[in-house]
């Protein structure tokens, strides 16, 4: 598997790593230093058969720069692994790291598959001249596209995240070709590093005291200010924001906080392990979810907060976005709001807090939400591909098929 992110912090790749390595697969991911050699000691250790190897951070590097998929030092790495290995696939998550995934798969006659956690020609760039995030200008976003349907052609497979994002990819990149979508369900049956008492608990609140949790991501694409001002107009709630880089972007959102009246009302707390997500959510009353609309990546976002929420047992509140009302709205667990209005944030929020039932009801739904959303099976849509991948390519792709060895290499970058 080929990666950049920060895995420490990235569920999707090791729910996927998991799932393969329960199945027999071997898995080796490759990321370059998320912490760029701050941390001398950074290690995963994801359990047995999957082996999470960091290189030097400086690979990840041509990721800012336009087009943002040439990894030249990522390349080299990849395929130093991939002819050690002769892997039978090349799994490169996210179109950043498509191209190299695609030129090692041919360096080496591994299959490649592409996993688009995000709709890159879609997403937004960091644009200098407003300093703003903003849509890809047309010539930039032909070339990441043009990319997008080379992939769409040559992968041995393609995987999503969400079914609006794959119906669109297929009309007008993939020819037709749909991404199979593997949602991004929490494992049912992973375990947390350690036991986390009631979030109440962890923050020293009452119980009667109405908590509304965003948990996840933090900064300026995240449109978190509208949240914290809703707090004006919902008196009765305390917000809990838990994600890292808060010592970037936690001053300014206590400065809204303090502006509002709401100082002791705002509360910063430090990231959780990926696999802790859940366990450590349990015991508010609500979580939250939005993005600002500025790209169908943004509004088609069926993101990994919502399911976690839902697997907490939380009643779950989202910008009102087509996939995210979808969800709660089939499975009856949440409200929806417009995302740049305070007002309606909050209206929401009182909605909860003044009519207990419902809220409890939502809660309770969520058993059953999780139930039909049926985890366990998400996850087992992608061991099905890797099966149905023909072994048939390299000498040792097929003597690994014929002993019934399976192997997944996987690179992040």
């Amino acid at each position: 598997m080929l990666v950049v992110s920060d895995l420490r912090i990235d569920p999707r790749v090791e729910r996927e790593a998991l799932a393969l390595a329960a199945a027999g697969y071997t898995v080796t991911v490759i990321c370059p230093d998320p912490t760029l050699g701050r941390d001398k000691g950074i290690a995963i250790d994801w359990g047995k058969n999957i082996d999470v190897r960091f290189i030097d951070g400086a690979a990840s590097q041509y990721v800012m720069a336009r087009p943002g998929f040439e990894g030249g030092l990522l390349f080299e790495a990849a395929l130093a692994v991939a002819r050690e290995l002769q892997p039978l696939a090349i799994h490169a998550h996210d179109l950043n790291t498509s191209l190299v995934g695609l030129a090692v798969a041919r360096q080496t006659g591994a299959h490649f598959i592409a996993d688009f956690h995000e709709w890159t020609s879609e997403n937004v760039h960091w644009d200098d001249a407003t300093r703003a995030w903003a849509p890809y200008p047309p010539d930039w976003k032909a070339e990441i596209q043009a990319l997008e349907i080379q992939v769409m052609r040559e992968a041995s497979a393609v995987v999503t995240v969400c079914d609006s994002i794959a119906d669109a990819i297929a009309e007008e990149l993939g020819g037709g070709r749909r991404p199979v979508v593997i949602r991004n369900i929490p494992e049912t049956a992973a375990q947390p590093t350690k036991n986390y008492p009631q979030l109440k608990t962890q923050l020293g609140l009452p119980e009667d005291q109405f908590l509304l949790l965003w948990q996840g991501g933090t900064g300026t694409t995240r449109l978190i200010e509208p949240i914290i001002e809703a707090l004006e107009f919902a008196p009765r709630c305390i917000l809990a924001i838990r994600g890292p880089s808060l010592d970037e972007f936690g001053p300014g959102y206590r400065a809204i906080a303090e502006k509002i009246g709401a100082r002791d009302r705002l509360l910063l707390c430090d990231p959780v392990p990926s696999r802790d997500v859940v366990a450590a959510a349990r015991g508010a009353d609500a979580g939250i979810w939005t993005l600002p609309r500025l790209c169908r990546n943004f509004t088609y976002a069926l993101p990994n907060k919502i399911f976690e929420y839902t697997a907490a047992n939380l009643a779950v509140l989202v910008a009102d976005y087509p996939e995210a009302r979808r969800m709660i709205q089939d499975h009856q667990i949440g409200l929806a709001f417009d995302p740049y209005d305070p007002r309606s944030i909050a209206a929401v929020i009182n909605r909860l807090v003044d009519d207990p039932q419902l809220a409890s009801r939502f809660r309770r739904n969520t058993s059953v939400a999780l139930a039909a959303l049926d985890a366990d099976g998400e996850w087992q849509k992608l061991v099905a591909l890797y099966d149905a991948l023909p072994r048939t390519g390299t000498p040792s792709q097929d003597a690994k098929a014929g002993a019934g060895k399976r192997k997944a290499a996987r690179s992040k970058a």
